[in-house]
């Protein structure tokens, strides 16, 4: 499911960004051109970072970036950026983030689960803490998804 969401055009790789704020808007730049969501939404991103902190780094390194679904998302999406240097979400080291958009509550719990279980994987893992390229991350996500569909 990942890759009918991680796609060329929705993974940027070797991005340079000054602090997190600007990573939000480059890691969702994909989703607002592909109109999946409006510069609202990730205005909404940085709003809940200010307000609640770093929680959305969830793992060493990998952030999912996420704000509430009533600020202009218009559809699922799902995007990922990884940095050349990682930036700090505040108090935490980022080396690659995730911009979830959702429409409710509900709708992106299937994808939800395919990216913990991705996230769960120790390669997959490295390839975003390294900046891997865009072909890397695809071949890891293909290789999870058949190991998933043997279980």
């Amino acid at each position: 499911m990942l890759l009918n969401y991680l796609t060329a055009t929705t993974m940027v790789s070797s991005v340079v960004c000054q602090d997190w704020a600007e990573l939000v808007d480059t890691a969702g730049a994909p989703l607002v051109a592909d109109g999946s969501v409006t510069n609202q939404y990730l205005d909404s991103i940085k709003d809940t970072v200010r307000r609640f902190g770093s929680y959305m780094v969830l793992v060493d390194g990998v952030a999912l970036l996420h704000g509430r679904p009533e600020a202009k998302v218009n559809r699922v999406a799902l995007s990922l950026a990884t940095l050349s240097e990682p930036v700090n979400l505040l108090d935490k080291p980022v080396n690659a983030a995730f911009v979830l958009a959702a429409t409710d509550n509900d709708s992106h719990i299937d994808l939800m689960r395919d990216l913990a279980k991705a996230l769960g994987d120790s390669q997959f893992l490295e390839l975003l803490r390294q900046d891997a390229s865009q072909d890397e991350i695809t071949q890891r996500l293909v290789q999870l998804e058949e190991q998933h569909e043997s279980d």
